[in-house]
């Protein structure tokens, strides 16, 4: 392992210097990497003499290097949404995130790689921690890429755990918002009721700053942030899944709580509802029922270029009667009820993010059971890199905060990141 890099932030002097280092790094690692989907130069030489001849005022981001996964359309771009039915595929527009980040003065740098469709089929992208290893998926370029230091922050997309899991593999933060806070208009469908943009940052600081541009006016500062918690409440849950774990990943959730517990953060022990249990199957369901009428039709006549796997998925997910998909939605409205209940007296939740440290590339992209249930549900999650497996590689600890509560969550994760030893040391 060599040491980690340093973080490449053009927030201030010459844009255009500032992307020729990043690019050079980008050409440095990219062929072994592979978190490019599509990459030109020119076109970010171009933008960043624009940002060096407009006046900094008003531009937040200004040339802040941000990547945006191939899921998210740009009008200056491909956007082939992980598949070959889409090669070459140029929409008329920017996304409704995309053309926020660049009123902010922000530095789009390529489009990442995505599985396709943003499902389960892995892209070349390779984790920069463990090149044999998976980045995770769906949004894999995005955390491959800012894990391996060439990027600070990129865009990510979550329908299960798109988000969460190549951030736990990669050991960086993955941040999803409460469902519907980031607007979604040209990021493709996959599931109406899930699909949710996020963030893949080398830090909760970035999080922070790209998150509060986008949620508002990306033409104005954003506002200060509140103040740091001093005494956060932290609830420790195991969900029903929570035997499916890798042992070492319980121990050190364990561990945990007694290392924070000593720093003098509250963390106590928070029992989950009876009624969660059916909430990840719940998220199965509807993922694949709306994913089969929303992905189904693009693939009609191009089966040489769809993956079985995706095919048994669409399979599946039309033949899933309706009564069952509505009964997967009646149990999400329920248990999202309970919330209220649920984070009484706590400030967020903790919970694995994974089941441990990246499996073999061979293997798949991970298991995204620990985060169903809380993409059903909406509510804000946070992955932060503060385990270690017995590879030496990192596992994710999962954060849920309330709905809505998206400033809350981000400063507990924050104070949770206070003198933790970075995961992100690159393996060569």
């Amino acid at each position: 392992m060599s040491e980690r890099p340093r973080r490449r932030t053009l927030a201030r002097g010459s844009v255009a210097e500032a992307a020729e280092a990043c690019l050079a790094a980008i050409r440095e690692r990219e062929p072994g990497l592979r978190a490019f989907a599509h990459l030109d130069d020119d076109a970010v030489r171009r933008a960043a003499r624009q940002l060096d001849a407009a006046p900094a005022e008003g531009l937040p981001l200004r040339g802040v290097p941000i990547g945006v996964k191939d899921l998210i359309d740009t009008a200056d771009a491909p956007t082939e949404y992980g598949s070959p039915v889409y090669r070459g595929h140029r929409p008329s527009s920017d996304a409704a995130v995309v053309r926020a980040l660049r009123a902010a003065g922000a530095l789009l740098v390529g489009k990442t790689v995505t599985t396709e469709f943003a499902l389960f089929q892995a892209g070349p992208t390779r984790n920069p921690l463990d090149p044999l290893r998976t980045p995770g998926g769906s949004s894999s370029g995005s955390a491959a890429a800012v894990a391996a230091g060439l990027l600070p922050v990129a865009l990510g997309t979550q329908t299960a755990g798109s988000i969460t899991r190549p951030a736990s593999f990669c050991g960086i933060v993955g941040f999803k918002p409460t469902f519907g806070t980031l607007d979604r208009e040209g990021v493709l469908p996959v599931s109406g009721t899930l699909d949710t943009v996020g963030l893949l940052a080398r830090d909760v600081e970035h999080a922070v700053e790209v998150f509060r541009v986008l949620r508002g006016d990306p033409r104005r500062e954003p506002e200060a942030p509140p103040p740091p918690l001093q005494n956060p409440r932290l609830g420790f849950v195991r969900p029903p899944e929570w035997l499916q774990a890798e042992q070492y990943t319980r121990d050190g959730i364990e561990r945990l709580k007694q290392r924070l517990r000593y720093r003098g953060i509250d963390a106590v022990d928070v029992e989950l509802p009876e009624s969660f249990a059916g909430l990840a199957a719940a998220q199965n369901t509807v993922m694949e029922y709306e994913a089969a009428r929303n992905l189904g039709p693009r693939c009609e006549g191009h089966g040489e270029l769809v993956s079985a796997r995706l095919v048994a998925l669409l399979r599946r997910g039309a033949s899933i009667p309706e009564p069952d998909y509505r009964d997967a939605l009646d149990l999400a409205s329920g248990c999202r009820r309970e919330l209220d209940g649920l984070f009484s007296g706590v400030d967020a939740l903790a919970v694995p993010a994974v089941l441990g440290e990246a499996p073999p590339a061979t293997e798949g992209t991970g298991d995204p059971i620990f985060c169903r249930a809380w993409t059903l549900l909406g509510c804000p999650t946070v992955s932060l890199p503060l385990l270690t497996g017995p590879s030496g590689l990192p596992v994710g600890v999962q954060l849920v905060g309330r709905l809505h509560d998206d400033d809350r969550l981000l400063a507990v994760a924050a104070h949770l990141m206070q003198g933790a030893r970075p995961a992100t040391l690159m393996r060569e």
